[in-house]
């Protein structure tokens, strides 16, 4: 009997101690205002996510698509139907799949703050898993999105956290 608790024992240990040791990246979601977590989302390297949303004049989507390389959140992409105010225009490095214009870009950010709109229908995409910001925050909100490196109990605290 001692045995087996002093095994079951051991194994809580290794466990713990493997996932306090175990490193993740993640998207890290913080109210901009007080710094509190409100989101984490665990991404695998060069795995794509996008804040998706539509344009408050001309009413049509636009994709916004991200990856976390080397710690910093990298723009790969921004896709559009049609070119609108406020968006980046270049002629280069853009092609037209489908019924979107994708222009390609190398954008860097360590960080980056996001306002939470009331018309345009913002939500962030991880895989096939869309979530509106409004589950983040209140609109008119401001949120700072970036990437984090922690260990996986920290992920899990974090991800605890931010759904309570």
């Amino acid at each position: 009997m001692r045995t087996r608790v002093a095994a079951i024992l051991v194994a809580c240990c290794l466990l713990v101690g493997a996932g306090a040791t175990t490193g993740v990246t993640v998207l890290h979601i913080q109210d901009a205002r007080t710094g509190e977590t409100v989101g984490v989302e665990q991404l695998d390297p060069g795995q794509e996510f996008a804040i998706h949303y539509i344009h408050s004049f001309d009413k049509t989507p636009i994709h916004e698509v991200f990856v976390i390389r080397d710690g910093k959140l990298v723009q790969i992409r921004e896709e559009f139907q049609y070119f609108a105010i406020g968006l980046e225009y270049t002629e280069r490095d853009q092609e037209r799949v489908g019924n979107f214009t994708v222009l390609h870009m190398e954008r860097e950010f360590d960080s980056f703050a996001l306002r939470v709109a009331t018309y345009t229908n913002q939500s962030l995409v991880v895989e096939d898993e869309q979530t509106p910001l409004t589950e983040y925050a209140d609109r008119w909100d401001t949120l700072r999105l970036s990437a984090e490196r922690v260990s996986y109990l920290e992920y899990v605290y974090l991800k605890a956290k931010a759904k309570l």
